[in-house]
């Protein structure tokens, strides 16, 4: 079978959608496929807001959980407050520091030498680990079948049915286009407050 794809918009009623045993021949089958698509859109976006959802829940039971044991007191050491401004030493005013002033340190102890060394020798660019890319990335939680396998179908699902309208929208029928651009509307319009 050679399938040939168009290359302008067309506004005919006979329509390919898919496959060649989906080819519309009247003005029924035309909007019965069309209406088809429309609330394929609208389903892809109900299927987001139920993946929100879900991991709302899943992060609000997480949250209701208590540690086992209490979070460890970090002492910290205290530094004085002319050591923090971002001001030159020859824009401070002469007698304004207290010394009796401190702030708290920063958990991070970087003398400013060494942060100069650091910068000098190039800094972090020369780091190409994932480690040092992404070092903040942690888990929502520990990995569960139920939750993870969860997450995993309804993505899958979605990108099934992104896939089925982009290759719609390929037959470049302005119906065909019309309906998957309203049905993302109005099903942004209904459900878009619960994502």
């Amino acid at each position: 079978m050679d399938m040939i794809i168009p290359a302008v918009f067309s506004i005919s009623t006979q329509i390919t959608i898919l496959f060649t045993g989906w080819t519309t021949s009247t003005t029924t089958q035309s909007v019965f496929a069309l209406a088809f698509v429309f609330f394929l859109a609208i389903f892809d976006r109900f299927l987001g807001a139920v993946k929100f959802q879900l991991e709302k829940s899943w992060s609000q039971d997480l949250s209701n959980l208590r540690p086992l044991l209490p979070a460890p007191l970090i002492r910290r050491r205290s530094i004085r407050k002319a050591n923090t401004s971002p001001l030159p030493g020859s824009a401070r005013v002469p007698g304004g520091e207290d010394p009796g002033e401190t702030l708290p340190a920063s958990n991070k102890e970087y003398s400013r030498s060494a942060l100069m060394r650091r910068l000098e020798m190039g800094g972090s660019r020369n780091k190409t680990s994932l480690r040092h890319l992404l070092p903040s990335w942690k888990a929502s939680g520990s990995w569960c079948l139920r939750k993870d396998g969860t997450r995993a179908l309804l993505e899958c699902i979605r990108a099934l049915i992104g896939y089925l309208l982009m290759l719609s929208v390929m037959t470049f029928n302005v119906g065909v286009i019309s309906a998957v651009l309203f049905g993302v509307l109005v099903g942004e319009l209904i459900l878009g407050r619960f994502s």
